[in-house]
């Protein structure tokens, strides 16, 4: 898991998180832990060779049973996709998810986690 900050007035703040593209073992929802280690994602690490596909916030939802992981519902990111007129199959080559950590944070309730130390 990478986090990508923003410096706005002199402050470190958090805009995005990145994470590495699963597709769900079984089931439409993968599951990632935000109790992990987490690295800075800087601006150079963006480059064309990169397939990163961005995460709407009605996609992510909070796993029932643990606080600390979130999930991303596949179908509906494919329905997304489908209706933007993408092939719904880049979701398969992906390499990484991308999401604003404002829709993450509100999901999982955590409205501090990803602070700058």
């Amino acid at each position: 898991m990478w986090v990508y900050y923003e410096e706005i007035d002199g402050e470190l703040q958090p805009k995005w998180v990145v994470v590495e593209a699963k597709q769900p073992s079984e089931g439409s929802i993968v599951f990632y832990s935000i109790n992990q280690p987490y690295d800075r994602f800087y601006p150079e690490d963006f480059h064309d060779d990169l397939f990163v596909l961005s995460i709407d916030i009605g996609e992510l939802l909070q796993d029932p049973f643990s606080n600390h992981q979130f999930g991303i519902n596949i179908d509906l990111v494919e329905t997304r996709l489908k209706q933007n007129g993408i092939n719904p199959e880049a979701i398969y080559h992906a390499e990484y998810f991308i999401m604003l950590c404002d829709d993450l944070q509100e999901v999982v309730h955590l409205p501090t986690y990803f602070k700058e130390e």
